[in-house]
């Protein structure tokens, strides 16, 4: 059984002011994670799959870059810089992230396995765990949807970071089937969890669970797109071009319960708590995924490292849970915990990072302290600044003596201020909820657009 990966790279809504949704980010895909795009893991994941084709879906004005990114992952290869893969750069632009179903299609060997990945994960569970639940999963099952639960340590007391989707799934003997999906703020609306009586009928197993995440990760064969041929007055192009792709999948779903005959369901799997997932789909959680392998770089080398000689007092001190890039310059008594800074950096003396993530070509004067900070490429921040929980957008420039606390320091411009101008694929998930769906005739049908960013809000 082979599969056929293909990896949506969004614009990443969640991740702003760094991501292209401004002139002056970088596409989500090239955000760094320990000072490597976020891409590379996910293309090292299918590399353990051994998938033989991998297509990257982006948008054409991100491609060209995404493509250099990838020639770079390429070449930095152990294997005699040759990829063991086929990686195809697509540069598409849609209505919304349901379209990418009907393009997926033409791309596609006949009858042939696929699996649709985003660009923000990362993960130590090997691919054959969930390639091996796809073989094992029931005959009715048109695919599988994974998800996961939280793993990194952010405190989300008004669960922004986190959105508690309710997920109705089915638990038959071990066999699961995932049922609906409805996000909090429809239930908390309501006042109630709309539980169809054929669905309790037909499942009086299922579960509802609002401790799950939605990796965006789903396996499928062909036989979706027969169903999508045996029924075109539904699944027509209208349709996909007011769909967000977990949409498509939640009404697939559905088909499993609502309808008089059997129908085919939607296999679901839950990712082991042993094993480590999470997403960069948000500045807090990318903050955390740099930590989350600067921790486990500490680890390392806090196992290899011996007795220490003496270190010089007014050179700059950096953590072994800290990572420095190429060409960076760090002052005289600068001290660097916790924090990821970037290559051609220019650090002055007796700064402070703590717990941050520093971009490219960024330059920072003496007596700056920053903590729990996102700072963007070729940012200068003046000295005698203090930044404690702040973002600051690419290209800005910080004055001198600056105090700031939970807030995002934005370059002025003209961005928002032209109407009509939005491009499809960053108004897709605004836009997908206008279309309704004559199956249900009741207020749940289209609220659910799933995350604000990744695979299913494209």
């Amino acid at each position: 059984m082979e599969f056929h990966a293909v990896i949506l790279c969004g614009q990443g809504k969640a991740l702003s002011p760094f991501s292209r949704v401004r002139s002056t980010g970088t596409p989500k895909a090239l955000l760094p994670v320990a000072n490597r795009p976020m891409l590379d893991y996910v293309l090292e994941w299918c590399e353990k799959a051994f998938f033989p084709r991998v297509t990257v879906v982006s948008d054409e004005d991100s491609k060209a870059e995404i493509e250099a990114s990838v020639g770079g992952y390429k070449l930095r290869l152990s294997f005699g810089g040759k990829s063991a893969i086929a990686i195809a750069i697509l540069g598409a632009n849609v209505e919304s992230s349901g379209a990418i179903l009907l393009q997926l299609k033409q791309h596609l060997q006949p009858n042939s396995e696929f699996v649709i990945l985003p660009c923000d994960f990362v993960t130590n569970l090997p691919p054959q765990v969930l390639i091996e639940a796809y073989r094992c999963k029931a005959e009715s099952d048109l695919g599988l949807l994974v998800h996961y639960k939280n793993q990194l340590d952010i405190e989300d007391k008004k669960n922004k970071i986190f959105p508690a989707n309710y997920t109705v799934y089915n638990d038959d003997d071990g066999q699961l089937q995932l049922l609906d999906i409805y996000t909090k703020e429809d239930v908390e609306f309501h006042k109630s969890i709309p539980i169809r009586t054929q669905m309790v009928w037909r499942y009086p197993r299922f579960t509802v669970s609002t401790k799950l995440l939605n990796p965006s990760i789903f396996f499928g064969s062909h036989d979706i797109f027969k169903v999508f041929e045996e029924n075109p007055s539904k699944f027509n192009e209208s349709y996909f071009n007011h769909r967000s792709l977990l949409k498509v999948i939640r009404d697939l779903a559905r088909r499993s319960w609502k309808h008089s005959k059997n129908l085919q369901t939607v296999g679901f799997f839950v990712s082991p708590h042993q094993a480590t997932f999470f997403r960069s789909n948000n500045t807090n959680t990318l903050l955390e995924a740099n930590r989350y392998f600067m921790r486990n770089q500490a680890i390392e080398i806090g196992q290899l490292q011996g007795q220490q000689p003496p270190k010089d007092k007014t050179a700059a001190n950096v953590g072994i849970d800290s990572l420095i890039g190429e060409n960076t310059q760090l002052g005289e008594k600068t001290n660097v915990k916790r924090t990821v800074v970037g290559s051609n950096c220019v650090i002055g003396k007796r700064v402070k990072l703590t717990g941050s993530l520093i971009l490219d070509n960024v330059t920072i004067e003496d007596d700056v302290q920053l903590e729990n900070c996102i700072i963007g490429n070729g940012v200068i921040i003046h000295s005698k600044s203090k930044l404690v929980s702040t973002n600051v957008e690419s290209t800005h420039e910080i004055p001198r003596g600056t105090i700031t606390k939970n807030e995002t320091l934005l370059c002025l411009s003209l961005e928002g201020i032209v109407e009509g101008e939005e491009s499809a694929l960053e108004s897709s998930s605004e836009d997908s909820d206008e279309e309704t769906d004559s199956d249900f005739d009741d207020d749940y049908d289209d609220e659910y657009v799933g995350n604000d960013d990744g695979l299913f809000d494209y």
